[in-house]
């Protein structure tokens, strides 16, 4: 990874709690954490032009790490925000910080997920062109 400092690339993503996110102790579950990240990370790259929808590469998870710091307690109607960021980018790579806040701003969750660029046919990695990435489509909230 790099160690100059990338450009932010700040985007929120407002995500809805569903009443079965929740275990039985009333704690949002462990694994619904990974889908608020991967939801934020789709909305990150439309904000930011990128629409992995419509293109030939497919971002590919390398590494993941998250750390539950508080917990996101039962609320069926409630909603979280994540903040996802542009942390670091390499050749091949690039690694986005990512927040679960809770309404109040409290950070529940830390993220910190690496991807690489992948042609989903010929499963070859493609080089990370951050300089290419068109300006965003809207302003961080």
């Amino acid at each position: 990874m790099t160690t100059a400092t990338p450009p932010l690339l700040e985007h929120l993503c407002e995500v809805a709690l569903r009443p079965n996110d929740f275990d039985r102790a009333g704690h949002l579950n462990n694994s619904v954490y990974l889908q608020l990240l991967e939801t934020a990370r789709w909305e990150w790259g439309i904000a930011h032009g990128v629409d992995a929808r419509a293109d030939t590469l497919v971002a590919m998870v390398l590494q993941l790490r998250l750390d539950y710091l508080r917990s996101v307690d039962w609320d069926p109607v409630g909603h979280v925000v994540v903040r996802t960021s542009l942390a670091a980018h390499s050749p091949y790579s690039f690694s986005l910080a990512q927040d679960v806040e809770l309404r109040d701003g409290t950070v529940a969750a830390r993220g910190r997920v690496r991807l690489a660029l992948v042609d989903p046919h010929t499963k070859r990695a493609h080089r990370v062109d951050l300089g290419a990435m068109p300006a965003p489509t809207e302003s961080p909230a």
